[in-house]
């Protein structure tokens, strides 16, 4: 240490700040981290030590100068000492929703957030903060020192970013990284929006005076955990009561919600995927239609399909200060409320979409302990084959959640001139092939759940419209068809439809 202390007081004082300011701000982002055992504990160090490599990179780039060091320090640990105080109390994780948020919030809102733990909390980290500057005022640079720092940086960068590209984005979605990545997306979401694109509604109309719709955006449920297409197990059993139509052969040639949604919502397809990044959605459509459109969604929405949930008249989107991958709860019955409001307004006409959290991993997070039917459940995010049958269970019983919503949703909307449209975007993947969660492009991942539902309403309206539903619900379907399929339903005319691809037309042509 004398030796140290003596030759490299800098690198010594480099350390130590990490190590201090790490313990601060990193290990609340590990807090709400279900782990079980020893093999866990292993890993979540490990991980805390990668992001502390992270950490050092920050510190020496911040103390490079002096002066740069005393501005710029305390602003970084005041904000990311705040942050850390809000991971640690509700699991707030920083994306490009709350960029947003935090550019349009006032003062008066934000004095709301400030409290006597936050007040505390800042006094410590800025009051250690100052005894890092004195001391960085100390030390001065050598030419030994700078060697070894140059070493000590290339060494954890390198480490820092071979696990960040080897597990997408695990180390930059933690504070105080997620700022960066956070920032990063917020702005290409703006590019995106700000695109040309053609309108497809232009043109469109509908014969309807009195239809509401409803789309569910379901999440990596699997089309053979569904019982209504034999699976062993009963995970839907509402929706085998309403006499859904499903459709057990969907393909999706995307295995990843950023790329199967906007080729879902859109006219792409095995032909073209370019409307995906040239075209408005078939929400626009719906719009020109003089139909009240509506977003409600329990995921935060990326730079893909950002443009097509703006096109909606109403957006609502729940806790968009926690990550999707949060192991707080965050469940799709905090949509309801919201639903029930839009209900409320007896609009004529009205399209509604739902994007569910569904089976998205974590899955404990996504239904309430009471729905833990199958047993027993994950108690760690560790991934593996002797935790498969734990897996499984906590899929199972979200995928039993999402079934008791669903019938909530269709009791609010049976009496009237309605159906409704459940298609998860994916699959999802158990160990098969060696292959675990998605974006696999496996046989199960590629084969989503899907079905129809259809009012008493809709089916004395339209004989026609059912009859072809069921001649084609067990044919492949490509999960294309949901664009001309629900203008077809909606009675919605455009140039844009291709009847020969709606599920509701005799001539559908898979």
């Amino acid at each position: 240490m004398r030796y140290l202390v003596r030759h490299f007081p800098f690198i010594l004082f480099l350390i130590v700040t990490t190590l201090v300011f790490s313990i601060i701000i990193l290990v609340p982002n590990y807090k709400h981290y279900p782990f079980e055992g020893i093999s866990d504990l292993v890993l979540v160090i490990g991980h805390w030590s990668i992001a502390a490599m992270g950490m050092l990179c920050l510190v020496l780039l911040l103390s490079l100068n002096r002066y740069v060091f005393m501005v710029a320090f305390p602003l970084f640990v005041a904000v990311a000492s705040a942050t850390a105080l809000f991971t640690w109390q509700f699991d707030v994780s920083i994306n490009s929703a709350l960029i947003e948020s935090i550019f349009f919030t006032n003062a008066q809102e934000a004095s709301g957030f400030f409290t006597f733990p936050l007040l505390i909390t800042l006094l410590v980290t800025l009051g250690l903060s100052a005894v890092a500057i004195i001391f960085r005022f100390r030390f001065r640079w050598t030419r030994r020192q700078a060697y070894v720092a140059i070493l000590l940086f290339v060494a954890c960068y390198s480490a820092f970013w071979y696990v960040n590209r080897k597990r997408y984005n695990t180390m930059l979605q933690r504070n105080p990284f997620s700022y960066y990545l956070a920032t990063k997306e917020y702005l290409k979401e703006r590019r995106e929006l700000s695109k040309d694109r053609l309108m497809v509604g232009k043109g469109a109309y509908t014969d309807e005076d009195s239809l509401l719709v409803v789309f569910v955006i379901g999440e990596a449920l699997r089309a053979d955990h569904v019982q209504m297409n034999g699976y062993h197990r009963v995970t839907m059993p509402n929706m085998e009561r309403r006499g859904v139509v499903s459709l057990p052969h969907l393909f999706t040639p995307y295995t990843h919600t950023a790329q199967s949604l906007p080729y879902i919502l859109t006219r792409a397809g095995a032909d073209s995927i370019d409307p995906v990044a040239t075209e408005s959605s078939f929400i626009d459509a719906f719009k020109e239609s003089t139909f009240y459109t509506a977003w409600l969604g329990n995921q935060n929405p990326t730079k893909t399909y950002r443009f097509f949930v703006g096109e909606c008249d109403t957006v609502f989107v729940n806790k968009p200060q926690l990550s999707d991958y949060s192991v707080l709860k965050k469940m799709d019955s905090d949509l309801l409320e919201p639903f029930f409001g839009l209900m409320e307004q007896k609009r004529p006409r009205m399209l509604v979409n739902l994007h569910f959290i569904g089976n998205h991993w974590w899955y404990n997070s996504n239904y309430p302990d009471t729905f833990a039917i199958f047993k027993p459940i994950m108690h760690s995010k560790v991934i593996s084959e002797e935790n498969r049958e734990m897996m499984i269970n906590s899929y199972d019983n979200a995928t039993l959640f999402s079934d008791y919503l669903l019938d909530i949703i269709i009791g609010k909307i049976e009496q009237e001139n309605s159906l409704l449209i459940f298609l998860a975007d994916h699959g999802q993947s158990f160990g098969e092939q060696g292959k675990w969660l998605h974006t696999n492009n496996t046989p199960t991942e590629q084969n989503p759940a899907g079905f129809i539902w259809l009012s008493q309403s809709f089916r004395e309206k339209y004989p026609e419209k059912v009859e072809s539903l069921m001649s084609n619900r067990s044919k492949t379907i490509n999960t294309s068809f949901l664009f001309h399929t629900i203008l077809h339903g909606a009675a919605i005319h455009s140039p844009y439809l291709d009847v020969r691809q709606s599920l509701f037309s005799p001539d559908y042509q898979p």
